[in-house]
């Protein structure tokens, strides 16, 4: 296929010398050679670059096949000992920027980032010159039309009827400069057309390579972030559920400290009756705090929020991740108890904000469609402002959008409850998805957080203004979640987002540190 590419390429060129060598006078000549002009410039900017990234994807495949025949339990250690891994200057630069992230990240033990992030489609067009080259065709149309107007004017120019001869002679000026412009248009629409389809021959061929390419490093060296964040959570699941059985055994107490509970169904087994009883037993002694994690005016890096994220700071085995204790509490309803205790001590706090003289900013907390179906989610509320001394403008109110999908017409009716008694409502986790929105009747939420992480690290300007415009066609405030680097907040500045949150911008932090950071500020 990539022989097919040169030949065509080759083809246009000559084409254009013919095209050249046949023009009927200089004017045409004229144009022919700026077209010929623009279609090297095209070939030399787009389509070798696109060619040697073919190549490179190649090169890449073998050498993962290469790593994969060493014998070693790390196919990656043997992959960055490869000096130029894809033998491309601008793939082996991407490459080694990702190698230094992923090298970090190993040493301090984070996810380690996906491939994607550095090697995809909107990078390669970036660096092939895509959005100039595909301009190219409609401008070789341009000049085809704008030689045939100036052939056209050339003609018209040159009649004259004072005599026979002047006649006669003006007949043939109009018809050479006939002749040019439909020479011009015709050679103008040839190398358009040639051109286009011999740069999306190609580009489609390199996208392939790069498909390819993506999925065996993901099958053989690096799992995309959302492989490894399950692989990581049923690893910490086993490592704690182990740790929890060495602990000495003690009874299952309830909320608010009593005997055992016969609430726990029966049929509970396996890693439920073992973190069951330290869960609830850590509530009992205050283990279960709340980070925060800030949000951000996306323009000015100015704090203009944050989010409340449960914590589980075990006495014996340290700050212990949701991903562990979460499921289980969803699974048999006591979410709705841990997440009462939590909502209470984001009151607290921030009565003692307003007590000390600490400039509070509104701090979001999460309510699920359990909570909502549970209890009176609006009562609630109101009843911790009364008892606080708070006013709702610090509290916002964010409602997952499952139970929006789920449960709309009790999830409908709580939120304008909660409006009602001045509440913000906030739809958490929205994916972007209007056709799934309209099936909900009256949702009146004052903002709607798009979570990047939903798109799997696929996220483009196309793809984000498109949402952007939907929801200012129908009058919705989107903010943005799951910010992971500077790339993905640059774009959403470009679509008009003014706030966001995620570890790009900070992670979440505890109730000191995000005070020290309000002080600072």
């Amino acid at each position: 296929m990539r022989r097919l590419i040169y030949f065509l390429v080759i083809f246009i060129l000559i084409g254009g010398v013919i095209l050249t060598a046949y023009a009927p006078d200089e004017i045409s000549t004229v144009f022919i050679v700026l077209m010929e002009g623009i279609v090297f410039l095209g070939v030399l900017l787009g389509v070798f670059p696109v060619i040697q990234y073919y190549r490179a994807f190649e090169t890449g495949l073998e050498n993962i096949e290469r790593a994969l025949e060493v014998q070693t339990s790390s196919t990656w250690s043997v992959m960055v000992q490869i000096e130029e891994f894809f033998h491309q200057r601008v793939m082996d630069e991407q490459f080694r920027e990702y190698q230094e992230k992923v090298q970090a990240q190993r040493d301090s033990g984070q996810v380690l980032s996906d491939i994607e992030d550095y090697i995809n489609e909107d990078i390669l067009g970036l660096k092939s010159w895509q959005n100039v080259v595909q301009q190219l065709p409609g401008t070789l149309t341009g000049l085809g039309i704008l030689g045939t107007f100036i052939g056209l004017i050339v003609g018209i120019q040159g009649i004259g009827f004072s005599s026979v001869n002047a006649a006669l002679s003006s007949v043939q000026t109009l018809l050479a400069g006939i002749r040019v412009a439909f020479y011009t248009s015709i050679a103008g629409v040839i190398l358009s057309l040639v051109f286009n389809i011999i740069y999306r021959i190609a580009w489609n061929m390199m996208i392939r390579n790069l498909g390819l390419f993506i999925d065996e490093f993901h099958k053989n060296v690096i799992p995309p972030v959302e492989e490894q964040l399950r692989y990581r959570e049923r690893r910490e699941m086993k490592q704690i559920t182990q740790l929890l059985e060495r602990l000495p055994k003690s009874g299952t107490f309830t909320v608010a400290g009593g005997a055992a509970n016969p609430a726990i169904p029966a049929q509970n087994t396996g890693n439920e009756q073992i973190l069951m009883p330290q869960i609830l037993q850590g509530l009992k002694n205050g283990e279960f705090i709340f980070y925060l994690q800030p949000r951000f005016d996306l323009n000015t890096r100015k704090m203009v929020g944050a989010e409340a994220l449960v914590r589980w700071s075990h006495g014996k085995l340290g700050m212990v991740s949701p991903a562990v204790f979460i499921p289980i509490l969803e699974s048999n309803g006591y979410i709705t108890k841990l997440d009462q205790y939590i909502w209470e001590q984001v009151c607290i706090t921030i009565r003692k904000w307003v007590d000390t003289g600490f400039r509070p900013v509104p701090i979001s907390i999460n309510v699920t469609k359990t909570d909502i179906l549970a209890i009176d989610i609006a009562e609630f509320f109101s009843e911790m402002l009364k008892k606080y001394r708070i006013p709702p403008i610090y509290l916002e109110i964010e409602i997952a959008e499952n139970a929006y999908i789920q449960s709309s017409h009790v999830v409908i009716e709580t939120e304008e409850k909660l409006r009602q008694n001045g509440f913000r409502v906030v739809m958490d986790g929205f994916d972007g998805d209007f056709i799934a929105l309209n099936t909900i009747e009256n949702v009146n939420a004052d903002t709607m957080k798009l979570d990047l992480r939903r798109f799997g690290g696929k996220v483009n300007q196309g793809m984000l203004n498109s949402i952007f415009d939907q929801a200012r066609n129908l009058q919705l405030t989107l903010s943005a979640e799951g910010i992971e680097n500077m790339e993905q907040m640059n774009m959403l500045r470009k679509c008009g987002c003014t706030e966001g949150q995620g570890f790009y911008l900070s992670k979440p932090i505890s109730i000191k540190e995000f005070e020290d950071v309000i002080n600072k500020t």
